[in-house]
């Protein structure tokens, strides 16, 4: 509702807009609802300006954009507003534009997921750019209309503890660049980009120039944390840190852009990994899913758990949580629940879909995410993947998407690694690496399950998917994700990984059916890690290891 309000606010006043915006959470921005469209209709009406529904005045709102990570706070990898690409001229697809930047590598780190944001003063013009942050703290803005690189900034070590030279431990904690940045939405004001380094600093740029906006703010207590994805709500920036790095505590933290104060979740908890960091519901609620620790409920470690808190007053309060009864069996075997969970609306109230390496999946009531006794889910999966107990490269990783059809079924993907211990009833062969799975959330018996409904064929270390106009985007990353060496003992160093991966490829899938419409085939030369695509305006951006940016799309 964040376009249609602001166009109402330009039309009819600042009494008809704070009337609205009662009425439509700020954290459900890019959310058409039901009861949403039907206040915009008896709004647009009383004033005179009637359009159908309302969707009129949505459409000439700015450019489709992607300022977060998996799109939105709620993180979902839902495109709305993508018109260019469609199931009709998708094989068509064609590399656009490459660009090779200059951007060092840390362990097998390489660039994040793109922004791409519209409506950027540049000294070249308005531009619509791609923003990319790179691991050794760099920033590259690109064109994305041309591939040109418009400007690059490396950000400068704030902290008083000392850079440390190399590429820290290993393929975990390697000193590198790890949260994807977030924008602010269009619409909202000033555009800034927030980013946070390798020192634990936050920088609030200017995305035309890179000129910051203000002293970079301390926002982990230590250096080399290993923050993931930055969420923004309501002008408060989150993160989450994982497995450790750098002696930092493994906790939420909240950095709040009105009153400059930097509040941190506590206890310390297991690994908060999910590579999109926190998910954040439409009532502003803050999820995210915990890893190995030890567990003990009445102190607050809660190892292997999803978390949902709240903010309020420069205040990270625990609301509630969901521990799988099998935790302590899951902890002994190192199957984190290492995932993003994502968020939904459903018949009055947020869904949350979470798993991790186990290979089964559950889905949460944001009213009472564990029952009362905080381990009872809304519903549990079967096991779906990972029989053999892998922990390493089976299960599911990173994050989630989820979407409504025009029927008004609600889906969601998952990517998962391996094969899976069922057939799925849409299928394309076996998947010994894994690729995409897809459900339906249903009503039956009187209960809200999850069915299994399409399996993507194989690829190789599938990377979040997403979905635009009916269409499922997703990367084979061509990642090695071994960690144990069986063969010559210890782990593998990541210069082993590297050399076991292979190149990545783009697939375009039918969202309603997985079958495959596009593949880029060998266009693509190296592989990416943990780095993801974008998709705007008929656009697909990512990066790969070796420095390079690509731009695929539709002209």
């Amino acid at each position: 509702m964040r376009r249609l309000i602001f166009h109402l606010k330009n039309c009819s006043g600042a009494g008809l807009f704070e009337s609205a915006a009662r009425f439509v959470p700020a954290s459900d921005a890019d959310r058409f609802t039901a009861r949403g469209r039907w206040i915009a209709a008896v709004l647009l009406a009383s004033t005179g300006l009637m359009a159908a529904e309302g969707v009129a005045l949505a459409q000439a709102s700015t450019p489709p954009e992607w300022t977060t990570s998996s799109y939105s706070p709620q993180r979902d990898a839902w495109q709305r507003d993508e018109t260019k690409i469609t199931a009709q001229n998708v094989d068509g697809l064609k590399l656009l534009w490459k660009l090779k930047v200059d951007n060092k590598t840390m362990g097998m780190q390489s660039f994040r997921e793109p922004l791409i944001v519209s409506g950027i003063e540049t000294k070249a013009g308005v531009k619509t750019v791609a923003i990319l942050a790179g691991s050794s703290n760099d920033v590259f803005v690109v064109d994305a209309d041309s591939g040109e690189l418009l400007w690059e900034k490396k950000l400068k070590w704030a902290s008083d503890q000392p850079q440390e030279a190399g590429e820290g431990r290993g393929f975990i904690c390697t000193n590198a660049l790890s949260a994807n940045p977030v924008i602010t939405p269009a619409g909202a004001g000033e555009r800034v980009l927030y980013l946070i380094t390798t020192d634990g600093y936050l920088h609030l740029m200017n995305p035309a120039t890179g000129e910051e906006k203000q002293a970079p703010v301390q926002m982990l207590p230590g250096v080399y944390g290993k923050p993931y994805g930055l969420n923004l709500v309501n002008g408060v920036v989150f993160t989450v840190t994982g497995q450790g790095c750098g002696g930092v505590p493994n906790a939420l933290y909240a950095y709040n852009t009105a009153t400059k104060k930097v509040t941190m979740s506590s206890p310390p908890q297991g690994g908060l990994w999910g590579t999109a960091g926190p998910a954040i519901g439409t009532d502003g609620t803050i999820y995210f899913e915990s890893g190995d620790h030890p567990y003990d409920a009445k102190t607050g470690q809660l190892s292997t758990s999803l978390q949902a808190y709240t903010f309020a007053n420069d205040t990270l309060t625990l609301k509630d949580y969901y521990t799988p009864s099998n935790y302590k069996w899951l902890t002994q075997r190192d199957l984190d629940l290492n995932t993003t969970p994502v968020v939904f609306p459903y018949k009055g109230r947020d869904l949350l879909i979470g798993g991790g390496k186990e290979g089964r999946f559950f889905m949460l009531d944001s009213k009472s995410v564990g029952g009362a006794d905080h381990q009872t889910p809304l519903f549990r999966s079967e096991l779906i993947a990972n029989a053999n107990v892998n922990f390493q490269t089976e299960g599911t990783w990173g994050s989630f998407a989820a979407w409504k059809d025009k029927s008004g079924t609600q889906w969601v993907l998952a990517p998962n690694g391996g094969p899976t211990t069922m057939k799925f009833p849409t299928n394309y062969g076996d998947t010994p690496n894994g690729g995409v799975l897809a459900f339906k959330v249903e009503e039956k018996a009187g209960k809200t399950v999850m069915s299994p409904a399409w399996q993507s064929g194989d690829m190789m270390t599938a990377e979040p998917p997403v979905v635009a106009n009916g269409l499922v985007f997703v990367l084979a990353g061509g990642e090695f994700t071994g960690q144990t060496n069986d063969v010559e003992g210890g782990l593998y160093s990541a210069e082993q990984r590297i050399k076991r991966s292979i190149p990545a490829k783009l697939f375009v899938l039918d969202a309603q059916t997985g079958k495959q419409l596009y593949s880029s085939g060998d266009q693509i030369v190296s592989f990416l890690h943990q780095a993801g695509l974008s998709v705007a305006g008929g656009r697909v951006i990512f990066g790969t290891f070796d420095g390079t940016i690509y731009c695929f799309g539709v002209k």
